[in-house]
């Protein structure tokens, strides 16, 4: 269900068009089971402020928003540090550009607790480098991310050239790759999952 751009959008309208989203996108970085309280929270969360929401056209990104930060809440929650094994004995490993796509990866729900525990630290370090991406960049990777959509399908939500989309985007992943090599030990487990911790610990 589309939602209008021009209009105040209604609640009902943006919780169908866009409670699968988060659902997915949830499900990708925390398991089905804590991404539908995740989801519920996100949506009272939307409920409770988008009268305040100025600009419909950026209705895709506050949504995304909000589903980060309620994720990363709810990761820093479930990670504990007690019991966790080393980093060092694993497979270590830089991460590539298809790593960051985190929410892309199956739902796994045969973690031990441990590996929960550093997966969880791991997609709260991800989402702060999101967070922290040049808005340009972030518009970008949110409607590429979060919507699915296409290059050619990005630019024309944006007014841009899809070359520029392109760029923009490369940039994004590149960026969130430097910062997790540079801030966070990162490796693969077993089933291939990326995982890790900050250095700094």
């Amino acid at each position: 269900m589309a939602v209008s751009e021009e209009a105040s959008p209604d609640f009902s309208q943006v919780y169908d068009a866009y409670h699968d989203r988060v659902l997915a996108y949830a499900t990708g970085l925390i398991g089905r089971d804590d991404a539908e309280d995740v989801t519920q929270e996100v949506f009272v969360k939307i409920g409770r402020s988008l009268g305040t929401l100025e600009d419909p056209s950026k209705l895709a990104s506050w949504i995304y928003a909000i589903t980060i930060n309620t994720v990363r809440d709810a990761a820093r929650r479930r990670s504990t540090r007690a019991d966790r094994p080393s980093a060092s004995t694993h497979s270590a490993q830089g991460p590539g550009e298809e790593d960051v796509r985190l929410a892309s990866l199956p739902d796994v729900t045969s973690r031990t607790p441990e590996e929960s525990a550093i997966r969880n630290e791991m997609v709260a370090c991800y989402l702060d480098y999101v967070d922290q991406l040049p808005r340009n960049y972030y518009e970008v990777y949110v409607l590429a991310e979060f919507e699915h959509l296409s290059n050619d399908d990005i630019a024309r939500r944006l007014s841009l050239p899809v070359g520029t989309v392109k760029i923009r985007l490369h940039r994004a992943r590149t960026r969130l790759n430097e910062e997790l090599r540079r801030n966070c030990r990162c490796y693969h487990n077993e089933r291939g999952e990326l995982m890790g911790e900050p250095k700094n610990r």
